[in-house]
């Protein structure tokens, strides 16, 4: 099968497009993704899910205070002190940090239980803390 130049060409960009994952306008519409606030906050049944999640998926890295401080030392973030906002705290979540040797939880958990952790974490949080984003 012979393709014309022109459906060559955007076969060749699709493809390159797929291959080379997000694009700056995906990037800027997953801004909007997540709610500036987290929809669980308060919700008493939500911070008490998120604790017993906390407790199952999060304490080994971040500690039982939620820290920074586990039992391999002191190289977590300390989420009482979490600044980035509630939006990023999903998306870090979800994707991981390789910098940080964050692991992805998007394959694990689902977003209601990323909130459900927010929640709970919202009531350790430490002054100058920053859950909501602006």
């Amino acid at each position: 099968m012979i393709l014309k130049p022109f459906r060559m060409w955007a076969t060749f960009a699709a493809l390159t497009l797929v291959l080379a994952g997000p694009t700056a306008t995906q990037a800027i519409a997953e801004d909007d993704a997540y709610p500036k606030k987290n929809p669980l906050a308060g919700n008493e049944e939500a911070i008490e899910e998120g604790a017993r999640l906390y407790f199952k998926w999060c304490v080994a890295c971040h500690g039982k205070h939620a820290d920074g401080v586990s039992r391999f030392g002191d190289y977590a973030a300390d989420l009482r002190k979490f600044w980035r906002g509630y939006p990023e705290f999903v998306r870090i979540t979800l994707n991981g940090r390789t910098d940080r040797q964050m692991p992805p939880w998007g394959g694990v958990l689902d977003e209601d239980e990323i909130s459900q952790i927010g929640a709970y974490l919202e009531t350790l949080q430490l002054e100058g803390a920053v859950w909501v984003a602006h």
